[in-house]
């Protein structure tokens, strides 16, 4: 039996996974998996957990800097 804790993961991975690519869709026309493998995909997902802030905040950082690097 599923824990709430990994349903909510899995409900959080999701937006993320979708927040991601929609903001890499309206920066670039394309989608986060063209400019990120899936390890770095998990990888970023991994760190967002960590700062407690909102998915959509991370995600515009975080494309902003790996578009700007």
């Amino acid at each position: 039996m599923k824990t709430l804790y990994q349903e909510q993961a899995k409900v959080a991975h999701a937006a993320f996974l979708d927040a991601l690519s929609g903001e890499f869709i309206a920066r670039t026309g394309y989608g986060a998996y063209v400019h990120l493998n899936p390890f770095d995909v998990h990888r970023l997902f991994k760190d967002y957990l960590k700062h407690g802030v909102s998915i959509r905040d991370y995600v515009k950082q975080s494309v902003k800097a790996y578009l700007s690097a």
